[in-house]
Formats: C-alpha cells, structure tokens, sequence
C-alpha cells in the first residue's frame, strides 16, 4: 500500500517544511518495494533536514547497509523475495548492524504482526498511508535515544579508561611506598563537628618500614585513628606538632629518637600538610650522621 497523504496531511508537510533547515540530523534508509512510497517518505525527510537513501527490495538493502550505516532504517515488511522480517533479522544477527534502530512500515490491511516486529528486532512501527508529523515525531524519538545511547557508550568507556589509569596510579604509588627506605605515613585531621578543632588522626597509607617503626600490624593502622600516645612515642610533642602543621602550613623538620639507646632508633622525622592532614616521612640516620646526633645530644644534656 502507498505511503501517500490526503490533503490535509499535505497542508501538515508544508507546515513542517516551514522548520528551520539546519545541519543534517541524521543519516537514514527506506527500504520499499514501491516507488510511490520512496519518493513520498524521500521528500519528507529531505525537506527536514536529514540525508536520505532508498531501496527498494531486502538483498539491496543489506549491501548498502554494509557500505554505510544509517542512523535509523525506515522498512517495510511486505515485500517479494526476502521480506522486512528477515530483513531485520539478518541486521540483528550481525554484531557490526545489530545496533541500527529499525522502525516497521506496513499497511493497515495487511497483516502486521506487531509482536513478531519487535521479536525480530524492530523499535517502532508506523502504518500507512504515513502521517508526516507521526513519521518525523518517530524518527527523532529514536535518534535522541541513539544520541543518548552513545553518550551512554563514551561515558562508559571514559569511566573505564580512568578507573585502569586510577588503578594503575594505585598499583605504582604501593610499589612506591612499599619499596621506600624511608617511613611513610599520610594522615587526615579528625575534626569536632561544633568547634572544628582537631581530635585525632586517622591513618590514610602507611608503608611497611613505618609499620615496623611504630610496632603494629598494618591492618591495625591503614583506616584507623592514631592513638596520640603512638604518635608521641616518635616525640612527646608530635601531636601538636602535627597540628600546627595542618593549621598552619608551616613544615617540621627534626630529629627524632626512641628507646633507652639512641642507636636503636634515631630518625630524622619531616611532616608537610596534605589536604586536610599531613604526611610523615622518617629517614633513618646513618652511623656518621648517628655520632654527630650523640654529640649534640650530650651538648644539650650538658
């Protein structure tokens, strides 16, 4: 049956034309065995914007889809030798077409199976004859989902590029630390909710020479707050020490030492602001470094 409009639909079309004739909108296929119906839907679709190619049988269809892929193919089921059925099924079976959408065209007194249309793979349906404004309403419906679903697409595929380059950031960050020489920890302020004033600090990463220096288990430390007494072990000021450091900006840099030997354990301790907290970094001094920390050790004790 013919895609042709009565007078009023024609009235509609002139309407329509009266739009704006912009960049076009989209890249779409009719396929109908009539010729009527081609250059009906043909010049619809032109005078809207959109680049348009026609066919008029299956097999014709399917080689010129695998030239250039369409945005959206207009096609009718009634046709000789390979019907809109099979069509749209051989379209869905191959991965490279399988997105395309498919909207149906078929007579009113034909027999239209709307079930099986969307079975085989088919997004809509428009009977004829063809309103205009229902066509082009139909056609930009599944464009914008297209539009939406290729946003969709690059989102995703955005999200997993910076998830590998998050994880990757990750994996040589812990190779980093874990291989460090020196003690480090990063820390974040715990604040009181009413006064804002810093409590405590809980432990953001940790690497294992800190681990061992503060004589814990890295699972008892990573996400945990830090008791004060443990932090004071390394110097009895480094609480508040490290609270100036958040409030202030202002960076210390000492020389730390614990146990009743000072060879046991003398450091040098460097903590900078980090956010809304600090990172402590302890470098172990070395033996010509160690007599001369002795030596002003005895100076102050004298």
């Amino acid at each position: 049956m013919r895609c042709g409009t009565s007078s009023s639909s024609q009235e509609e079309i002139g309407e329509l034309n009266g739009d704006e004739k912009e960049d076009p909108k989209g890249n779409i296929l009719i396929v109908d065995d009539l010729v009527e119906n081609l250059h009906f839907l043909t010049n619809l679709l032109n005078e809207h914007g959109y680049i348009v190619r026609s066919v008029n049988n299956g097999k014709m269809a399917l080689r010129t889809i695998q030239k250039t892929h369409p945005d959206v193919i207009l096609l009718d089921i009634a046709m000789p030798e390979m019907d809109g059925y099979q069509v749209c099924q051989a379209l869905k079976a191959d991965e490279t077409t399988s997105e395309i959408p498919i909207i149906f065209l078929s007579a009113l007194n034909e027999v239209f199976d709307k079930v099986k249309a969307f079975q085989v793979g088919g997004v809509d349906y428009i009977t004829k004859p063809c309103e205009p404004k229902e066509v082009i309403a139909r056609l930009q419906t599944q464009l914008i989902i297209q539009q939406q679903k290729q946003k969709l697409k690059q989102q995703i595929e955005h999200h997993q590029q910076t998830a590998e380059i998050l994880y990757q950031s990750r994996a040589l960050l812990a190779n980093l630390l874990n291989s460090s020489k020196d003690g480090i920890m990063a820390l974040q302020a715990e604040r009181d909710m009413i006064t804002e004033e810093i409590n405590n600090f809980y432990c953001l990463i940790i690497n294992p020479i800190f681990v061992k220096i503060l004589g814990q288990k890295r699972e008892n430390l990573i996400g945990k707050t830090i008791p004060k007494k443990m932090l004071n072990q390394l110097n009895p000021k480094l609480f508040n020490s490290l609270i100036k450091v958040v409030e202030t900006g202002e960076e210390i840099e000492e020389k730390v030492c614990w146990g009743n030997d000072p060879a046991e354990g003398c450091c040098y301790l460097t903590a900078v602001k980090f956010g809304d907290g600090c990172s402590i970094t302890i470098r172990q001094i070395t033996n010509l470094n160690l007599i001369e920390f002795k030596c002003q050790l005895s100076a102050n004790n004298n």
